[in-house]
């Protein structure tokens, strides 16, 4: 039992790494539920709820996550948490997160109380230098620059007129798509709900559906994030509903539409997502300037939602096929490639590859991407599982360093 007078959210804030099997066990515990209950309310069964409580089961699918959720009546981000800093880089770019949370708050697109401190020239040329920074990975430089450029870009969008506050708000929808996938990939899910929300406000005081689908996409991202696959798979229709397809920014944006629309159907287990995959595959074949609005759009794009679909749809076989003929240096976008060998892995990992085979990917994962891949959830539930299976057999170096980067060995 917890102390009397301490909340859940208080038993979670211990320093210790965020588990997945960890979490689930506590929230479970703080319910006074037994793992009978919990299997009996989920659907799943006692032995494998067990298995991944002891860090002897990666958790392998979004929805095993929301029926385990729904089971302990909770959010996911319950469930997931936030990422413990392991080093002085992590360490930095969380300490963004004060201030992005601030620069929202205190800002509205209804007034303002400063003025831009940048002319608009240099806010479209910030906008575009952070957004390229993301997908580079560089999460330092990403979080110093968002508070100053959120603000100056709201205040703008006020006091601007014209063609100079439409620019301004097109640039916020951009800055704000950034900001949600940033604090997103921290675990801080509500956050980025709320830039998304705000990015969203930007597009609509444009009324153009181009840039209301570029910023339902964020909105989406951060749905999913929070567990919301049915609302995120309803805003996703919405936005490539109102597109037309007869030029090469639009069919991006329709094309990053639809595959999310897929995705959020497998994960809730209410539809398929292989016409969409075809229809987008298509639509691929037709560009000419991959990554408008820096949605990473590309024929190499679609391999990628496709390999995250299958495993939502717990084929590992099909997941492994496409990564294995997808040569990483297709995948122009450092963070997409990143996220490519940790999906490959969840695939090697689904099929019961060796583990060494699975740890290479993550690493080079981590190479690329150090706090992203430390902090995702697939990635920090695959090395719980095989760190634990290392202890039963011999372990490894490489695997036992990746742990302890991830901040893993006090929760396994």
């Amino acid at each position: 039992m917890y102390p009397i007078g301490r909340t859940y959210r208080q038993t979670m804030t211990t320093g210790e790494a965020p588990e997945i099997g960890t979490a689930i066990r506590r929230m479970r515990r703080w319910r006074g539920m037994t793992l009978d209950a919990l299997a009996g309310l989920s659907g799943l069964s006692k032995g494998y709820l067990s298995r991944i409580e002891n860090g002897r089961q990666a958790v392998e699918r979004r929805s095993t996550l929301i029926k385990i959720a729904n089971g302990l009546r909770c959010s996911v981000a319950d469930l997931t948490g936030g990422f413990v800093p392991t080093d002085q880089s992590d360490s930095e770019v969380h300490a963004a997160i004060p201030d992005i949370q601030f620069a929202l708050v205190t800002t509205s697109l209804d007034h303002t109380r400063s003025a831009p401190q940048r002319s608009l020239a240099e806010l479209k040329a910030e906008t575009a230098r952070v957004a390229d920074a993301r997908q580079a990975c560089e999460y330092t430089e990403v979080g110093r620059a968002l508070p100053p450029l959120l603000t100056d870009l709201h205040a703008t969008a006020v006091k601007g007129k014209g063609d100079d506050r439409h620019e301004a708000l097109r640039c916020l929808v951009l800055a704000c798509q950034v900001t949600t996938l940033l604090v997103r990939n921290l675990g801080n899910h509500l956050l980025a709900w709320n830039a998304a929300q705000r990015g969203c406000q930007a597009a609509d005081k444009l009324g153009d559906p181009v840039w209301i689908a570029v910023a339902a996409f964020a909105y989406t991202q951060a749905l999913i994030s929070l567990g919301a696959y049915d609302e995120a798979h309803e805003h996703a229709r919405q936005a490539f509903q109102n597109l037309r397809t007869d030029d090469d920014k639009s069919i991006q944006v329709y094309g990053t539409s639809i595959l999310t629309a897929g995705f959020c159907a497998v994960t809730a287990e209410s539809g398929q997502a292989d016409d969409e995959i075809d229809e987008a595959r298509a639509l691929a074949a037709r560009v000419e300037h991959p990554n408008a609005f820096w949605l990473g759009f590309s024929r190499a794009n679609v391999d990628l939602w496709q390999i995250s679909i299958a495993l939502e749809a717990d084929d590992p076989v099909l997941a492994a096929e496409v990564a294995e003929r997808l040569a990483p240096e297709e995948i122009p976008l450092r963070s997409r490639r990143a996220a490519f060998h940790i999906d490959h892995a969840r695939a090697l990992a689904g099929l019961r590859r060796p583990d060494r085979e699975v740890v290479d990917l993550l690493r080079r994962a981590e190479q690329l991407a150090p706090l992203r891949t430390r902090n995702n959830l697939f990635a920090r539930s695959m090395v719980t599982e095989m760190v634990e299976r290392s202890r039963r057999d011999s372990g490894g170096r490489e695997l036992l360093g990746l742990a302890e980067r991830m901040g893993l060995f006090r929760s396994v």
